[in-house]
C-alpha cells in the first residue's frame, strides 16, 4: 500500500502513552540507530513522547501496516460521573506536578496511570490546574455535581488564554531565543533579573552570561 511499509513482527509499546518502538527503526533522533534491539538499548533511555523507562514497555507482535508518518497527537480520557480529565503525552514536559500533588492520583508506576477514584474532583481540578504545560486537562460531563465556577481554571479544556498583549518568542536558527515583549526575566529563585522589551536567551548552554546569550555559538564556529 502507498505510504505504508509492514510492521516488524516484535516491537515495544509504551504502557503509558502508547509509543512503538521499532527495532527496526530505532530512535534515531535520539541517537538509538536503525537496528537496535529492545534489549539493547542504553539505561538512560525513555519514551521519547512521555519520558517513561524501558521499564514500562510491553513486548508486542503483529504483521499489520503502519504508515510511515509520524502519528498525530494523542489524548487520552478518564472519566467518572463528575469529572473528565485528557492527557495528552506529547505536551507533557514531566515537571511533576501531577505527581507530587496527589501520588495517590497519578503514578507512573500504574496501569493505568491515572486512578480517578484516588481523589475528589475537586482536589484533581485544583492540581491540574498547576501543570505547566496543559498536558493535562479537564472538563466536567452532563449532570456533573462539581460547580462549574471551580472548573474554569488554567487546566480547563476551554480556557482561552488572552493573547491581545503578549510578547513573541522567536527560535532563531542556529541561535538563541529571541524575546520580543514586555518581559520580565525571573532566576529559578523567584529573583527578578531583567526587565526589557526584548531579551536575547542562550539556548546552545555555552554562554559565559547565562542565561543570555554571548555569542558562543558563533565562536565555536571560527
Amino acid at each position: 500500500m502507498e505510504n505504508q511499509k509492514a510492521a516488524s513482527l516484535e516491537y515495544y509499546e509504551c504502557s503509558i502513552c502508547g509509543y512503538m518502538y521499532d527495532p527496526k527503526v530505532g530512535d534515531p533522533e535520539h541517537g538509538i540507530p536503525a537496528g537496535t534491539p529492545f534489549a539493547e538499548l542504553p539505561d538512560d533511555w525513555v519514551c521519547p513522547i512521555c519520558g517513561v523507562g524501558p521499564d514500562m514497555f510491553d513486548r508486542v507482535e503483529s504483521i499489520v501496516a503502519q504508515p510511515e508518518t509520524k502519528p498525530g497527537k494523542i489524548m487520552k480520557e478518564y472519566q467518572t460521573k463528575d469529572l473528565i480529565v485528557y492527557w495528552c503525552p506529547q505536551d507533557c514536559s514531566h515537571a511533576g506536578k501531577c505527581l507530587q500533588g496527589l501520588p495517590d492520583v497519578f503514578d507512573l508506576n500504574r496501569r493505568p496511570w491515572i486512578d480517578l477514584s484516588a481523589g475528589t474532583a475537586e482536589e484533581i481540578i485544583k492540581t491540574i490546574d498547576k501543570c505547566p504545560t496543559r498536558a493535562l486537562q479537564y472538563s466536567l460531563p452532563a449532570g456533573s455535581s462539581i460547580d462549574p465556577d471551580v472548573a474554569r481554571g488554567f487546566g480547563s479544556k476551554d480556557y482561552k488564554p488572552d493573547v491581545s498583549s503578549a510578547g513573541s518568542v522567536r527560535v532563531i536558527k542556529d541561535g538563541p531565543f529571541l524575546l520580543d515583549g514586555p518581559n520580565r526575566l525571573y532566576d529559578s529563585q523567584g529573583n527578578l533579573i531583567k526587565e526589557s522589551d526584548r531579551l536575547v536567551l542562550c539556548r546552545c548552554c555555552k554562554s559565559k552570561k547565562q542565561p543570555f546569550c554571548d555569542g558562543s555559538h558563533i565562536l565555536e564556529k571560527h
